[in-house]
């Protein structure tokens, strides 16, 4: 009987709780009109563009969060909570080194917030304005490199600017995209400028829109052009590669057809059992001077670019009279007809673990990895790599494309 009259009330219990709605459990059980005390002993640990507050709560048990309330530039308000777990909250924001007065309040469960207290904080010089007393810009072949000190290691993005016209118009052109980032030192290059002298503008933005005054500077980028791939061929040295047969042969020549992102098996791929740096030889069809290059991954099983025998660190050497023989030392080390131009290694921009991809690392491989090669070069008609280790630690090569720009 007593199993019956619960099947019977069962109904009529879940449609009550139906009706209950989100807020009613959320809402406190008792309303409390009495606003907490207030926040003390404030203390003040100024840094770059923020302050740091430490205070004693107040002893009232239903205090619920402290809230800042300030202004970052006059007429621009914002607030900061945090909650009463802590005894320290961070005002950051500020574009300047001026005093700015905070307001913390102390804010129970019902919403009910004490009366202010005012703190004067005076902060250090901002990242953005430390960051552009630290901006250098140095000309580079078909651009130039951008370096700024950011210390402060804030959100930070330096926009660079042209005057096409001479006139005084400022725009940016195709290709001329902001520069991101938050580590120490925040450095990148910006290509695909003539080489005629031209004004160009820099100016640095943190993520609360301060912007800085502008670096004025006038630049003539060095020459440059994509080198012809229609005259590059293959020269199979005796201590080259052995390319893979599965399916097809990924032939070197896969590397310059201009296909970026092929499939299998149009893209060079070398045999993985290999004990020791393995290499791949081309013929440019004449000397160069070269400014820097390009290699685009194969897009692995999965979706993935950072993984089994694409480059990771390797090694780029020049000729103009290789040793057909083809003599090597330890570890596959070229003979003496051979010139090291340089080492390289592919940096993942997320860091994450093997086969976890972010979107930027992905959109950086399908663009390509670019490295720029050593000024002063000489010139070179043939070049070779050297596979030092891949994404998995072994020496195998995969190469979907190889792009390089000279004179």
């Amino acid at each position: 009987m007593g199993k019956n009259k619960f099947l019977y009330l069962l109904p009529l219990f879940l449609t009550m709780m139906a009706g209950c709605k989100r807020e009613d459990f959320n809402t406190p059980a008792v309303t409390n009109n009495n606003p907490p005390g207030l926040v003390s002993n404030v203390s003040v640990t100024n840094q770059n563009g923020k302050a740091v507050l430490t205070y004693t709560l107040p002893s009232d048990k239903d205090l619920l969060y402290v809230k800042a309330a300030y202004e970052t530039s006059p007429g621009v308000a914002t607030q900061v909570i945090a909650s009463r777990y802590t005894n320290t909250l961070t005002v950051d924001g500020f574009g300047d080194t001026l005093q700015h007065t905070i307001k913390l309040y102390a804010v129970n469960s019902s919403e009910k917030a004490s009366s202010a207290v005012d703190v004067m904080v005076k902060p250090l010089t901002p990242g953005y304005i430390q960051a552009r007393r630290a901006l250098t810009v140095s000309v580079t072949f078909g651009g130039f490199t951008i370096t700024a000190q950011n210390p402060a290691r804030d959100n930070l993005a330096i926009i660079p600017i042209v005057d096409t016209s001479g006139k005084g118009l400022w725009v940016q052109t195709t290709g001329m995209d902001n520069l991101y980032g938050n580590d120490t030192v925040i450095t990148g290059t910006i290509r695909n400028q003539p080489s005629v002298a031209r004004k160009y503008g820099f100016v640095v933005r943190d993520r609360w829109f301060h912007y800085s005054d502008t670096l004025f500077l006038t630049l003539t980028p060095l020459f440059e052009q994509q080198l012809d791939k229609s005259k590059f061929s293959t020269l199979v040295l005796p201590n080259d590669a052995v390319v893979l047969t599965n399916g097809g042969t990924t032939w070197p020549y896969y590397m310059y057809d201009g296909n970026y992102n092929p499939g299998w098996p149009s893209t060079y791929f070398t045999v993985e059992s290999s004990t020791v740096p393995q290499m791949v030889t081309l013929d440019l069809g004449q000397q160069h001077t070269f400014s820097r290059f390009q290699i685009n991954p194969y897009k692995e099983v999965g979706n993935f670019y950072y993984v089994r025998g694409n480059v990771k660190d390797f090694e780029v050497w020049g000729s103009n009279n290789p040793d057909l023989s083809d003599p090597v030392g330890v570890n596959n080390l070229p003979g003496a007809s051979w010139t090291k131009i340089g080492t390289y290694h592919v940096t993942k921009p997320s860091g994450s673990a093997y086969q976890t991809e972010t979107t930027a690392d992905q959109q950086l491989a399908y663009n390509g990895w670019q490295f720029d090669f050593p000024t002063g070069l000489g010139q070179y008609r043939y070049i070779r790599i050297r596979q030092l280790s891949n994404w998995q630690g072994s020496y195998f090569i995969t190469i979907a494309e190889l792009t390089l720009w000279g004179n």
